[in-house]
């Protein structure tokens, strides 16, 4: 059981009063770059809008036609090196990539090394496994364990080609019954898995040979290309067993660019670099993945040595010590405009929290801008629904309902949760562990003196992963407060809102609309993009006045990394990991110890 929180959290003042959003630009994933020699230096690729390209006439980016109606695709194999890299960068007396050396990176801890199953974003199962395709610098589908693939006429059927010669790294042939096997996995197990949803449109699977397979779709099916991302198991290791009950889980075999060499529970996972990837050896030899406790203030754990790269949650130090001479010396920065939001999923399926208008109630009544302005110091969005705010699907004439404590009351008096006493009821809000911090302090601090003027108490009670999603499944909680990231570049919001994905995916909030369900399907059918824009903007009007999530923001996210390391983008380990990404990055003189 997780502890909880009931002390007074003071809101922490913003570092320059006067201070405006460091990020720049509107483009998806822009990263931009701050150079300890003087003025900031915009590079990176502007990661424009992708989807899977899967069906013909869908657009594959902004700024990008559709491929030609009845066209089958084709897709090539494409070149092994980076898009990514490091510029503004004092290179010394570089001559270019170097192999050896290694790196300390965080992570939360797995609880699977195995990718249908896990569900956090940890960066070791990425490394590990691979899946059919990848995704390049502006999030279009790139050949990896396939090397090239044909999609049908009328978008539902979709030919991989695999690689011939790769291996696991057992030393075992990777074939076409180990994608079977991984898809059948999806099907059959009751885990939660995120992945349930992507396949969900998948009638069949066929292997007429060892490097051939044939997925066929009941409908065209607008993500589908994107959604073999999926870490492909093998068979070898994962099939004897109960998926959740395999050795696998914790001593894994990929055949990605790393293997797991030593797991240390609770501290550490320590991953070499494989000398026989197929796409040639990583640079890096050794890579540590830290668990570090919660609440671990990213810049010390920077400054002090403990890890080499990490993403900075606190904007108060972001702003503040980030941008010091003494650390810009000895760290390169970045501000990267991403696919992630916060949220908050009430029960529906519980009193008082059944009632829209306790929920819409809620809402008014957290002062989300307040939050953005003060805790965030205005690196954040704000939303009116679970839509990626990068991503097309959010219909724009939509706002989030104001902060209104007078409107708030009525609806909760119209709701029959009169106040008594000074009070109306109480609220426990449920957070994985790793989220603790000053963010979810200050936070909690700001909710709980708007939602006192309204008699109503709310705490916040961490818990283990396992404790979260068993409470969840038992609709044992009142608010889940967590944060959403897409698992493929695609804004479809199936695994959230869809009443099938209850228990089984991501839908926390219990929610079920036999009206968003009929949206959903219709454009997850819909190889028009126009055609799925306006499908999701009426789920985003239904949702707007249901309110299962509250959308609190998303957050800009920020990034710091130690000098000697070279050929870094933050967008090579994120939850829609660049390829080839990591294995491109290498460290300045590696032969010499730290």
């Amino acid at each position: 059981m997780g502890l909880a929180i009931t002390g007074q959290f003071s809101v922490r003042k913003p570092v320059y009063a006067a201070h405006k959003p460091v990020i720049v630009g509107a483009m998806i994933g822009m990263v931009r770059r701050y150079s300890h020699r003087g003025p900031v230096h915009i590079t990176g690729l502007a990661l424009l809008l992708a989807f899977s390209a899967c069906t013909q006439g869908q657009e594959a980016s902004t700024n990008q036609a559709g491929e030609t109606a009845g066209a089958a695709k084709v897709t090539a194999a494409t070149d092994k090196g980076s898009a990514a890299s490091s510029a503004a960068q004092d290179t010394g007396q570089d001559t270019g990539p170097q192999d050896g050396g290694y790196i300390k990176l965080s992570t939360p801890e797995p609880r699977y090394l195995n990718p249908v199953l896990e569900t956090r974003l940890e960066k070791a199962n990425m490394l590990i496994f691979e899946g059919l395709v990848g995704l390049d610098a502006r999030l279009e589908p790139v050949p990896r364990l396939a090397e090239k693939w044909e999609q049908s006429e009328d978008g539902k059927v979709i030919t991989f080609h695999l690689r011939k010669g790769v291996s696991w790294h057992d030393g075992k042939p990777f074939t076409s019954q180990d994608v079977a096997f991984t898809w059948e996995a999806i099907q059959k197990t009751q885990a939660t898995t995120l992945w349930k949803a992507y396949m969900s449109a998948v009638d069949g699977l066929e292997t007429p040979d060892e490097h051939t397979v044939v997925v066929k779709y009941r409908y065209p099916y607008a993500p589908a290309l994107s959604s073999w991302v999926v870490g492909i198991l093998p068979k070898h290791i994962y099939g004897d067993d109960k998926l959740t009950a395999s050795a696998g889980n914790s001593e894994p075999v990929g055949t990605g660019p790393y293997k797991l060499a030593r797991w240390e529970k609770g501290k550490r996972l320590i991953l070499q670099a494989n000398q026989k990837w197929w796409n040639g050896r990583p640079h890096v030899d050794t890579i540590e993945l830290l668990i570090l406790d919660p609440g671990t203030s990213a810049i010390d754990a920077l400054s002090d040595g403990q890890v080499d790269f990490m993403r900075v949650e606190d904007t108060g130090q972001w702003l503040d010590r980030a941008q010091t001479p003494e650390f810009r010396e000895r760290f390169e920065l970045s501000d990267v405009i991403e696919s992630r939001i916060r949220l908050i999923a009430w029960n529906t399926q519980k009193a008082p929290l059944d009632d829209k208008r306790v929920r819409q109630a809620l809402t008014m009544a957290l002062d989300r801008e307040r939050i953005i302005e003060d805790v965030l110091l205005s690196q954040a969005r704000p939303l009116s629904a679970p839509f990626f705010p990068n991503m097309f699907g959010a219909n724009p004439a939509l706002a989030p309902h104001p902060f209104d404590l007078a409107r708030a009351t009525r609806l909760l008096d119209q709701a029959k949760q009169p106040i008594k006493d000074g009070k109306r009821f109480a609220i426990e809000l449920m957070a994985l562990e790793s989220q603790r911090g000053s963010v979810g302090d200050d936070t909690l601090a700001i909710f709980r003196k708007d939602l006192h003027a309204l008699g109503i108490d709310i705490t916040m009670t961490f818990v283990s992963t396992q404790e979260f999603y068993k409470r969840i499944n038992a609709r044992d909680f009142d608010g889940v407060y967590f944060a959403w990231l897409p698992d493929i570049p695609d804004p479809d919001p199936y695994s959230l809102l869809h009443s099938s994905m209850i228990g089984v995916g991501a839908n926390f909030a219990h929610f079920v609309s036999p009206d968003v369900d009929e949206l959903l399907d219709k454009a997850r059918a819909v190889a028009d993009r126009n055609e799925r824009k306006e499908l999701y903007h009426q789920v985003h009007a239904i949702l707007h006045d249901e309110m299962p999530y509250t959308p609190l923001y998303a957050p800009y996210g920020h990034y710091a990394w130690n000098r000697r390391m070279r050929g870094v983008n933050p967008s090579d380990i994120t939850m829609q990991s660049r390829f080839p990404g990591l294995p491109r990055w290498w460290v300045a003189d590696a032969s010499r110890n730290r």
